[in-house]
């Protein structure tokens, strides 16, 4: 009877050591799984939250979180023939992008003393359509310029009839290696690359090129995509 009590109080202290061991294990394994899941999440929120552009334009990174759901492909402050594949859209090359000192006649083309343009090529990573329904530049907003709905994009002569948008707005842009019908609305189908032209306005100051751009796009959503765009000064 001796010998069952003993036999039985040594499995006994057998069976704890082992539930001890077990949940020492266990408290270590779940440490390590957090330690994992915060490393990966710190890691793919760097990825994510940075991009870089190639090319000599400069770098750009994502300011808000709902930015990841509308993605800046790329962008150009000078001219857009090569990158954007927009013809004659040209600025004069120097170290600014010239709006109120280019005010007397803002809506002629850059090279003919009018305000300057900007491009960028965005992509609706949303499940749903959006509607730009306007964009911010350095805190100035620019309507959608409604006179240019369905119109063929030409930049070669003076504005008439909606063929660019007007000094203080912008247009929405199918990727087209011919000629470009503008947009006939502000809406972006889901999955959509498209690039904005913005004829810059004609009262605020010019901006400097060897300074952060930003820029915030309004499509309707609880927050807007906001971007730090990174241009530098003439070449």
């Amino acid at each position: 009877m001796k010998s069952k009590n003993i036999a039985y109080t040594y499995e006994m202290r057998k069976n704890s050591r082992l539930k001890r061991r077990r949940g020492v294990t266990d408290i270590i394994s779940t440490m390590m799984l957090m330690a994992v899941t915060v490393t990966g999440a710190s890691t793919l929120t760097y990825f994510m939250n940075d991009a870089f552009l190639s090319g000599n334009l400069g770098t750009t990174s994502t300011l808000e979180a709902s930015s990841l759901n509308i993605l800046l492909l790329a962008y150009d402050t000078r001219d857009s023939s090569r990158l954007l594949t927009l013809n004659d859209v040209d600025n004069k090359h120097d170290s600014v992008l010239c709006r109120s000192s280019c005010s007397g006649n803002p809506n002629d083309l850059p090279l003919n003393g009018g305000t300057e343009f900007i491009v960028f090529q965005i992509q609706n990573n949303n499940l749903n359509s959006i509607f730009l329904e306007r964009i911010s530049i350095n805190g100035i907003y620019y309507p959608w310029d409604a006179a240019t709905s369905g119109v063929v994009l030409d930049t070669t002569v003076p504005l008439t009839n909606g063929k660019y948008p007007a000094d203080g707005m912008f247009t929405i842009l199918p990727i087209s290696a011919g000629s470009i019908i503008q947009n006939e609305d502000t809406q972006i189908q889901s999955g959509q690359t498209v690039n904005i032209l913005v004829k810059l306005d004609s009262v605020d100051p010019d901006i400097q090129l060897n300074k952060g751009i930003r820029l915030l796009l309004n499509s309707g959503q609880i927050q807007p995509a906001e971007f730090l765009i990174e241009s530098g000064g003439a070449q």
